[in-house]
């Protein structure tokens, strides 16, 4: 009986986050380049006209190219650069995106199919720069990285597998945001064997990262902390670290929050980023309120970030296939005095947050770094790396501006970021560039030519009015190998 109670509250724990994660967010002749980039939308987002405008097609293209494909190098040597091609999903989850859509497995299936025909220059679908109309050709690229986000980071985690049992004639790269399949966060591993029947979610388990030497997938995976779709606490049983989860959908997964990606490991051929969070979701709300609201969340932080943290355990590789551990809990006595350091730690930040000096910590308490005071370093190492970290940030000084960088600052303006400058003195400032339609700002732009018309201002602009609500996270088949 107690297995059965126990079964029962995994399976709703797992709905619950399944429902989460699901909310959203002509015929061309064929290119001969060398490198394609191909980007796949998330949920209600298929990147097809006319279910997505022009101006959003565009926006979320640039956002993916100069944020994440351009400064992980991985795709180079087209003509000129790397051609942008968005590739259509169907992006569905019933009901969330609609009583008539379909569920998520037969979403994910229909995706995996058109995107693992471009890849094999079969006929697919696809919509090419302008980004006026949709069609179907064959690519004949010998160089793709694809890039995943939410619930096309598993349609990507399905294809990877997919390409490790039958290779490709060309070469492949994968670049993920948000990736429901992250091995060590990702929520469909941390329930991996969960089927929700009524919604058709199979939780699939882990994005594989054992493609074969000397041509392995490689493979670059950002996730903001707290973001549930790809941060989601060990421990679902920690309430409070559910809370902030449930919070960093709303505040982290659409958003992306602000800040640079640090490298958080390498595992095999995938190296992986994380983007701290300067601010508990938990406490978002509070920095919304004029003055008094963010020199709270600034002192608070720090304290609450440790009972936070205590649902993670952040020394395990981001890599390693990690399911949800029920009985986890770090030692309570460490925990316990990390809190009582924290208290000071906040009394400090407030102090240096209204006097603008990051410096004045008048009870000489250390700045703490991501997973809080006493927490462990964001780095957790590297197991059986193919080689270096592949990059996914460039120096400031090489950073381009983009060219709607007035229109998005004017319209989209910074959060308040108490504990960002108390958190990281030291922390480099990158400059904000092109948002993507949901208002993600810009972390480091790349330098390299990127193949597709530059957006106009106004039609960028225009589509805030549709903000793509940036989806949850989803799941079909298991990943093979």
């Amino acid at each position: 009986m107690g297995h059965i109670r126990c079964s029962s509250v995994v399976t709703a724990v797992a709905a619950i986050a399944a429902l989460v994660f699901a909310v959203p967010t002509t015929v061309h002749s064929a290119l001969n380049l060398t490198a394609t980039a191909l980007y796949m939308g998330g949920t209600d987002h298929p990147l097809s006209i006319p279910e997505d405008t022009t101006a959003f097609i565009d926006g979320y293209v640039t956002w993916a190219y100069e944020n994440y494909v351009d400064p992980s190098g991985l795709c180079t040597g087209g003509d000129p650069g790397c051609a942008q091609v968005a590739v259509r999903t169907p992006a569905q989850f019933w009901p969330v995106t609609g009583l008539d859509a379909i569920r998520f497995d037969e979403s994910v299936a229909l995706g995996v199919a058109n995107l693992d025909a471009c890849l094999r220059g079969l006929s697919c679908t696809v919509t090419d720069p302008p980004f006026t109309s949709t069609v179907s050709r064959a690519l004949v690229d010998t160089s793709y990285t694809v890039f995943g986000y939410s619930q096309s980071g598993t349609v990507a985690s399905i294809e990877k597998s997919d390409l490790i049992a039958h290779p490709p004639t060309g070469t492949v790269s994968f670049v993920f945001e948000s990736n429901p399949n992250r091995p060590n966060g990702g929520v469909l591993e941390r329930f991996v064997g969960v089927y929700i029947p009524i919604l058709d979610v199979t939780f699939n388990g882990a994005t594989v990262t054992n493609s074969p030497q000397p041509t392995p997938l490689t493979t670059v995976d950002v996730v903001h902390q707290y973001d549930p779709v790809g941060d989601f606490p060990l421990n679902p049983l920690n309430l409070l670290a559910d809370l902030n989860s449930l919070m960093g959908f709303f505040y982290e997964h659409p958003e992306g929050g602000l800040g640079t990606p640090q490298l958080q490991g390498q595992f095999q051929d995938s190296t992986y980023y994380l983007i701290p969070t300067d601010t508990l979701p938990l406490l978002r709300p509070l920095t919304v309120m004029p003055y008094l609201g963010p020199l709270l969340a600034t002192i608070l932080d720090p304290p609450l970030r440790v009972l936070v943290e205590t649902g993670y355990d952040r020394t395990i590789n981001p890599g390693a296939p990690t399911p949800a551990k029920y009985l986890y809990f770090p030692n309570p006595i460490t925990a316990a005095v990390n809190f009582l350091a924290a208290i000071p730690t906040g009394w400090d930040n407030g102090i240096a947050y209204i006097t603008g000096d990051p410096a004045n910590r008048p009870f000489h308490t250390t700045a703490p770094g991501a997973y809080g005071v006493g927490g462990p370093p964001v780095n957790a190492g590297a197991v059986d790396p193919y080689g270096p970290p592949t990059p996914v940030v460039q120096a400031p000084a090489a950073a381009k501006a983009s060219p709607t960088s007035a229109v998005s600052a004017s319209r989209s303006p910074a959060r308040p970021r108490p504990a960002a400058e108390i958190e990281s003195p030291t922390e480099t400032v990158v400059p904000q560039g092109i948002s993507s339609p949901q208002g993600i700002p810009t972390r480091v732009l790349g330098t390299r030519p990127i193949k597709t018309a530059a957006p106009a201002a106004a039609s960028i602009g225009a589509d805030r009015t549709q903000r793509p609500n940036r989806d949850r996270a989803q799941t079909p088949r298991r990943a093979a190998g």
